[in-house]
């Protein structure tokens, strides 16, 4: 009688850790995530990927038998060999934002001998569309109208030279557009601008010209300035056009032949060591003109409004010396400094040897801030730090 009662116990057990064995002898399948979000991807930036990893948490080898997605525009590509217990695997989804503009969700379905398969992943994400082919070739918008370029450069210019460039223009507008320039400001005498046609019609191009009069404008080395436009006599200044140049000067055979010589007479770099803040240093670059002709200094440019430089003499004869003060206001600054001071002379430049016509003098050392000085800082509000 009771072997009767403990037989089917038995057996029952037996099937109950049976079950339990072959759950934990199958391949299970865990990603460590399911759900990738790719933001915002360009257009016309290429294909994105994201490799979704997993481990095979079982005891038997998991097999990945197949990988789907609900589009063509995206291809999976994953781990072909079995992934031992323990071991990691992949899955990438590739996707291909071309002609795909807007959100986008997409699933990937995996399919494998895991106890927990198919298992759905999923990539997210916005395609920003490529611009227009109006916006591709005029890249710039200015209100009503839009523009090849908003940059002019006149690369090297001689001081005796005019030189003209144009910016291709068209309006986008459903209304006919006047063009004009400086409004309420001075145009400069050495810049001549004008729109052709000046009124723009819809959908019609134009030309905008200028023309840079180096004679006129009487500086040396790079220059730069802005140009503003004004639409139907409605201006904002942030529509402008920068144009620049790099003003060099005309020199004749005999002055090429016998030019003037700027000697320093001493180091073109001064280190002034460690100073406090708000100290303000001052040295003076002594100079010989070794030359055949006269020295003339053409322009004093410092790399900072920190930094002034003049100069005792601006034409030194042959034999001549002469010398350049400049002072550093250390106010403000802190830590390590360097601050060139940029000479332009009326050295000829000669082929093969460029630069000759310009003399770079530097001021360098550090800055340190008092503790005191340091913790008044911190303890003020931040409008007056950055008075």
């Amino acid at each position: 009688m009771k072997t009767k009662i403990i037989f089917p116990a038995v057996i029952f057990f037996i099937i109950l850790y049976a079950g339990i064995f072959a759950q934990t002898v199958a391949p299970k399948m865990v990603f460590n995530t399911t759900v990738h979000d790719f933001g915002k991807i360009k257009e016309t930036g290429g294909k994105v990927e994201y490799s979704f990893i997993f481990v095979n948490m079982g005891s038997e080898p998991l097999v990945i038998n197949d990988v789907g997605s609900t589009c063509g525009c995206t291809v999976p590509v994953w781990t072909k060999q079995p992934v031992a217990p323990g071991e990691k695997g992949f899955v990438k989804a590739v996707f291909d934002p071309i002609h795909r503009p807007g959100k986008f969700h997409k699933t990937i379905t995996v399919k494998s001998n895991a106890e927990n398969s198919p298992v759905t992943l999923q990539i997210n994400g916005e395609v920003i569309p490529k611009p227009s082919p109006l916006a591709e070739e005029y890249r710039y918008q200015m209100g009503p109208v839009r523009l090849k370029k908003r940059n002019l450069h006149f690369s090297e210019i001689y001081n005796t030279e005019k030189k003209t460039g144009t910016i291709e223009i068209i309006n986008t507008s459903d209304q006919p557009v006047k063009i004009t320039f400086n409004k309420n400001r001075i145009m400069p005498k050495y810049l001549k601008v004008s729109c052709s046609p000046e009124t723009l019609n819809p959908n019609q191009k134009g030309v905008i010209s200028i023309t840079y009069d180096a004679a006129q404008k009487n500086d040396w080395g790079y220059v730069y300035d802005r140009l503003y436009l004004s639409f139907n006599d409605q201006t904002d200044y942030k529509n402008r056009i920068n144009i620049s140049a790099v003003i060099k000067e005309h020199f004749t055979p005999e002055q090429i032949a016998n030019p003037p010589v700027f000697t320093l007479l001493s180091d073109k770099t001064y280190n002034f060591g460690t100073i406090k803040q708000g100290d303000v240093i001052e040295h003076i670059f002594k100079f010989k003109n070794t030359g055949k002709s006269d020295l003339i200094i053409r322009k004093i440019k410092s790399s900072c409004g920190c930094t002034a430089a003049t100069v005792g003499s601006k034409t030194i004869k042959p034999g001549e010396e002469s010398s350049i003060k400049a002072v550093f206001n250390s106010r403000g600054k802190r830590g390590v400094q360097h601050k060139s001071i940029t000479i332009t002379t009326n050295i000829p430049e000669v082929e093969g040897q460029p630069g000759k016509s310009q003399v770079i003098l530097m001021m360098t050392g550090k800055v340190e801030v008092p503790e005191k000085q340091e913790n008044a800082n911190k303890n003020k509000p931040k409008q007056e730090i950055h008075k």
